[in-house]
């Protein structure tokens, strides 16, 4: 065969699979190396779903637990404004009360100062009757 600058066709067939097995070895590297890098990063997915089931699961409990507490929450709220009425009431139960003891006292005064005026309207009386019938008897003005 014709020679090409010193190399027979034979060295230019044995250097095209040099390097075809070159290209093949550097692909079954690089396909080796991609296998390697998407197996981590497979790996890497599957923590991180693992993860994001655990901050679900987490997520729900806190969930759950702000609802019960809201739910305490509104309960303490109800109970609270049931004692304020409650207190409220009492307050004006005991207003009412202290004002009819007021108005008891007031009355009772009342008829204790109606009481002595006829006492005194009485002994004035009596005063006057013992001036007429007895001369000595002088009532003092």
């Amino acid at each position: 065969m014709t020679d090409f600058a010193g190399f027979s066709m034979a060295d230019f067939v044995g250097l095209g699979l040099l390097i075809v097995g070159l290209v093949g070895v550097i692909t079954l590297v690089v396909a080796v190396l991609t296998l390697r890098s998407s197996r981590t990063a497979v790996w890497l997915a599957e923590r991180r779903n693992e993860h994001l089931e655990e901050e679900k699961e987490r997520l729900a409990l806190l969930h759950q637990e702000h609802k019960s507490l809201y739910a305490e929450l509104e309960q303490e709220r109800q109970q609270r404004r049931s004692l304020e009425d409650e207190l409220n009431h009492e307050r004006q139960q005991r207003l009412e009360a202290q004002q009819s003891a007021e108005r008891a006292q007031q009355e009772a005064l009342k008829e204790a100062a109606q009481q002595l005026r006829e006492r005194m309207d009485h002994y004035l009386g009596e005063l006057e009757e013992k001036e007429d019938t007895e001369p000595g008897v002088r009532r003092v003005k």
